[in-house]
């Protein structure tokens, strides 16, 4: 049975004649540069103890203050895009913690560094500069002084100085308790320790390294400040009775010689921890990235468990706030413990053996302390509670380091997808929605108001000057707004939503995250949220779930996949199904709890693109896919779910297919109808010969004696035109024109 021909195939040159409407660039999430910049002096930038930076006396509870920075001392007036700066909170009167963050934007649920009532202590932290020039701290509690100081920036294009990030497995190189690295013995009040930092892990040449630096056991509270040798002296860490331990940058001399003076009332012992380096070149290390959020709260986490003695907790970084899910050279965190007992924390990288060092030692209260840490397997890292008390913990995201990642090509001729939104109020059917890449890399969103007309579809660009690859995603979020998704070329996914349900307006691109080797596949979960599977270059499965303080993408397991997916609701979930390097077939079920399945290999050797698949009544799957001798091969599962062992060619084509086949099952007939593009680019289609039968007519061509040769396969959508079900299925022409056949009952 042959489709009518649609009017939109009779006016053609209404099609061709199709305008793209311009759109404004859309933000760029993903930033650029971030070679690092270190300052020779130290350029203090706000003190309210003397009122440098237009502020003195002590901030207030909930206080907001705004620093400038751009074009301040030693701080270039363009081309920074964050500030490495040291933040000390002094002589607080309650406890209390700061958020250091860009001015002009919300204030991120972020912790930079805390104290108890009384404490002088300090944080080294990279803050994106806001696009006034300025960046904002936060006081939560009490009163307290706040000093901020700049030692060094991050800029935020590229450029011929500056060096990148290298990250070290974490080490301790100086601790004159056993005189590793320097003297044994305390260093006294006023008194001066002279170390060499390179030539092991840190390799000469290097400007700057990041530590983190230890006061153990102190018998009162003090601060130290560090020189290179031959250069000026600059405070670096303070302590408190007990131990401290706090993160810092310190500038290294040709010969990576540094004085370490303690400036509190009492000898003590000091320890280093080296964490990286920053390289004294533009084209090697990594980039920093800015990136605030919280990353786990156990407080709010489930039920809000603490942590239990000794024991160990996994936490994302890598494919939360926008990170990929590898090419993290190190994340910049703030680790706080929250405790009613002494003991001490643990980080280390999923997948590598536990460390002996401690990165942080806490008391009764809160204490946070900031880490550089490159993350492991997932993009995790585990965190030891090491307390015979319970804890519980924090930890949040300040920006990371991004290493080089090959940029996606611009996939060819990929398909369009087709989506039918909901009908609003009183509107018999709901719109057609249509998104596609084009060849050079543009997103173009199509609207049709008018169900039944196909020549009516409004077409915009919303890539900006962006550029992304492979077929993009639609999906209604609950609220009515459409959302497209792509792969953009840094193989990060994006999304992009409307302002508001049928808007022509849109929000800037969100960057998901990902870092994935194909486009997105989205589908809606049965709470109404929206999920995003991909698949990464290892083969593994990826899920990115819209939902949650903290979304993020999580493995699904490592299949060696390759290439797209097809994602189908099912009574229980929604099932996926994708090939492997080797051709065959696997699917797993995702459940609506959001467990797991075991995978199912359905065969298949040699078969490729991505495969179609109809639920048919009962929730029986059948899937279609192209075999390795040229054919369209299926497997249909019996009403137990069970499938076959063998695939069952669909007829004989007198053409050998291109592509991917598309399916659908025929609202109209209750057949189903399969359809691809052929080696000559025309769209060939069979039917079931009765229904539920399994059984195929003739191959043809879709619109007897007429040519109408495709560049992309063939997508198809079942819909409601307001009058009847129906189902309408779309391409592109060699020139890009996008092309339509309506299935008319």
């Amino acid at each position: 049975m042959s489709p009518k021909r649609s009017g939109l195939l009779a006016v053609a040159a209404t099609v061709l004649a199709m305008v793209v409407a311009p759109q404004a660039a859309l933000a760029d999430a993903a930033g650029g540069g971030g070679d690092y910049v270190q300052l020779n002096s130290v350029t203090d930038v706000l003190d309210t103890r003397d009122g440098t930076g237009g502020v003195t006396g002590q901030r207030g509870e909930a206080s907001t203050t705004t620093v400038p920075v751009l074009g301040v001392g030693g701080v270039p007036t363009t081309g920074v895009g964050s500030v490495m700066v040291r933040a000390s909170i002094l002589s607080a009167t309650e406890p209390t913690f700061l958020t250091v963050w860009p001015d002009g934007t919300t204030r991120p649920n972020v912790t930079a560094v805390s104290v108890k009532a009384g404490e002088d202590l300090v944080v080294f932290t990279a803050v994106k500069v806001g696009a006034n020039g300025k960046i904002s701290v936060y006081n939560a509690a009490g009163k307290a002084h706040v000093v901020i100081e700049v030692h060094g920036y991050y800029k935020s294009a590229q450029g011929s100085n500056g060096g990148g990030f290298v990250p070290v497995t974490h080490t301790r190189t100086i601790d004159t308790r056993n005189g590793l690295g320097t003297t044994t013995g305390t260093i006294a009040a006023g008194a001066s320790r002279t170390v060499t930092l390179t030539g092991g892990l840190i390799p000469a040449g290097a400007t700057a390294a990041y530590v983190n630096l230890a006061v153990p056991s102190a018998s009162a509270k003090g601060w130290f400040t560090y020189s290179p040798v031959g250069g000026s002296s600059r405070p670096v860490m303070n302590y408190v009775a007990g131990t401290t331990q706090a993160a810092a940058v310190v500038q290294l001399p040709a010969d990576g010689r540094v004085t370490f003076t303690n400036r509190g009332a009492a000898a003590v012992h000091f320890m280093l921890n080296v964490e990286g380096y920053f390289t004294n070149s533009a084209t090697t290390g990594s980039g920093f990235r800015s990136a605030y959020g919280r990353l786990i709260n156990t407080r709010t986490v489930g039920a809000g468990l603490p942590m239990a003695a000794n024991s160990t907790i996994d936490v994302q970084v890598g494919g939360t706030h926008g990170l990929p899910t590898r090419g993290i050279a190190g994340a910049l965190l703030t680790v706080i413990a929250t405790s009613e007992a002494a003991g001490y924390l643990k980080a280390w990288p999923v997948g590598e053996a536990e460390p002996s060092l401690t990165m942080m030692d806490h008391g009764d209260s809160w204490r946070a302390n900031s880490i550089v840490l490159k993350p492991g397997t997932d993009g995790k890292i585990r965190v030891r509670n090491g307390s015979a008390d319970t804890i519980h913990l924090i930890v949040d995201l300040q920006g990371w380091f991004a290493e080089p990642l090959p940029t996606v090509p611009v996939v060819p001729n990929t398909r369009t997808t087709v989506l039918q939104a909901a009908p609003v109020a009183g509107a018999l059917a709901g719109t057609l929605e249509y998104a596609y890449t084009d060849n050079s890399g543009r997103v173009v969103y199509g609207h049709q108001q008018q169900v039944d007309n196909f020549s009516s579809v409004q077409w915009t660009v919303v890539s900006g000057n962006e550029a992304f690859s492979g077929q993009p995603t639609l999906a209604q979020l609950s609220d009515g707004r459409i959302q497209v998704t792509a792969q953009h070329r840094s193989g990060d996914v994006w999304s992009l939503t409307q302002t508001a349900a049928g808007a022509v307006t849109w929000n800037p691109w969100v960057n998901l995250g990902g870092s994935m080797a194909a486009a997105p596949t989205a589908v809606k979960l049965a709470d109404g949220t929206l999920a995003q599977f991909a698949v990464d270059v290892d083969g593994k499965l990826w899920v990115y779930q819209q939902k949650g303080t903290v979304p993020f993408w999580r493995n699904l397991g490592d299949q060696n996949l390759v290439g797209g997916l097809s994602v189908v609701a099912v009574r229980d979930g929604v099932r996926v199904f994708g090939l492997d390097g080797a051709g065959a077939v696997k699917s797993v079920l995702f459940y609506n709890d959001g467990s797991l399945s075991p995978w199912t290999d359905l065969g298949g050797a040699g078969s490729s693109g991505t495969p179609a698949v109809v639920v048919r009544p009962g929730y029986q799957l059948q899937v279609f896919v192209r075999g390795a001798a040229g054919s369209i091969v299926t497997k249909l599962q019996d009403a137990g779910g069970t499938w076959p062992g063998g695939w069952t060619e669909v007829g004989t084509p007198a053409v050998a297919p291109a592509g991917a086949p598309a399916a659908v099952l025929d609202p109209g007939v209750g057949r189903v109808a399969v359809m691809f593009r052929g080696t000559d680019n025309e769209i060939y289609r069979v039917w079931e010969t009765e229904i539920g039968a399994n059984t195929w007519g003739t191959w043809g061509t879709f619109i007897e004696g007429l040519s109408d040769p495709s560049a992309t396969d063939p997508s198809v959508l079942p819909y409601y035109n307001g009058t009847s079900d129906t189902w309408v299925l779309t391409f592109r022409s060699p020139n890009g024109t996008p092309r339509w056949v309506d299935r008319q009952t």
